[in-house]
């Protein structure tokens, strides 16, 4: 009870000390028992759900901080330094990671490229053989030089045929203005096409080769469960908003991607996202399971040079945060 020989700008010691108490336990009873998920992303249509879940609010940066990072190769190296609990990458670069000795558990499949992944020539080259002696710009991951080497297959050429320039995607629009050609994707792929590159080939010629999931280290789906499932929560949500609201989605994911929201929309044209049951249905037992495709997608690599020995894929696979 107020009393009035209190002065107005005090309170009695008694009474703060029970306000600290309920405060830390409110403090503590809003916090998770984890530490937060720090998950990596580059700039791609198909990882913006998850982007697309913080700007509606689901995620706090208490449980999950999507880390921001300018290209697929800063994330494979936050990945090996362990900069970061998991991220988001195409399952080739997953495998090359496995490779290199770091464990890693995929959690969720994120998309399937289905145009979205694409080679782009300067207008004069009309066709995939008009590529022979020109240089072609392309970033030093597997996913590049997959898409590369099965449009050089198409043409009847090799990589011997071209000369290969070393460019990231953060580049690949300067890149293509002083190169013929560039192995590229969304959103680069509609800026270039808007002003007037040529589409030579894309990912639909080689449907299920270039996949993106969303990987954790091993070890991560033991101490952080919770974080786990409140990250795929979140994101199912956001494929939610994205299917029922598209042009709010389309807005606020467009930003991040300098593209405007009908050409954020156009994008997933050439992209498929199998969202909650389409996961579940890609995690269990079939020929068209995950398994069948990362078994598949290894075989391939080891043939191409892509991966320099054969490598254990036997654990890679945890669909136990598939909620219901």
């Amino acid at each position: 009870m107020y009393r009035e020989d209190w002065p107005p700008f005090l309170v009695p010691r008694h009474i703060v000390a029970c306000l600290v108490v309920v405060l830390g336990i409110l403090t503590a009873c809003s916090q998770p028992s984890e530490p937060p998920l720090r998950i990596g992303t580059s700039f791609w249509p198909g990882y913006e759900p998850l982007h697309l879940a913080k700007s509606l609010g689901l995620y706090d940066d208490y449980r999950v901080k999507l880390i921001e990072l300018v290209n697929a190769s800063d994330v494979l190296h936050a990945m090996r330094t362990r900069n970061l609990e998991g991220a988001v990458l195409t399952l080739d670069e997953a495998l090359t990671l496995i490779q290199d000795g770091i464990d890693l558990r995929v959690i969720l499949v994120m998309d399937v490229s289905n145009g979205g992944d694409v080679l782009l020539a300067k207008p004069e080259i009309k066709t995939l053989a008009g590529l022979r002696g020109k240089r072609v710009a392309v970033e030093d991951t597997a996913v590049g030089a997959i898409l590369l080497d099965a449009a050089l297959e198409a043409a009847g050429l090799t990589v011997a045929d071209i000369e290969v320039v070393a460019c990231t995607v953060d580049r690949h629009e300067d890149c293509y203005s002083s190169a013929n050609a560039v192995v590229t994707f969304e959103p680069v792929r509609t800026r270039l096409l808007n002003q007037g590159a040529r589409l030579l080939f894309d990912s639909s010629q080689i449907p299920g080769r270039i996949v993106d999931v969303l990987v954790v280290h091993a070890e991560i789906t033991e101490t952080h469960p919770e974080s786990l499932q409140y990250l795929l929560g979140g994101y199912f949500q956001a494929l939610e908003h994205l299917q029922h609201q598209p042009d709010d989605a389309a807005r606020r994911m467009a930003v991040r991607l300098g593209i405007t929201a009908a050409e954020m929309l156009a994008s997933y044209d050439g992209i498929s996202l199998p969202g909650l049951s389409g996961n579940k249905t890609l995690f269990a037992e079939g020929p068209e399971s995950l398994q069948t495709t990362v078994a598949d997608l290894a075989h391939y690599m080891l043939e191409k040079k892509l991966l320099s020995e054969v490598i254990s894929v036997e654990n890679f696979i945890d669909g136990s945060f598939l909620a219901d």
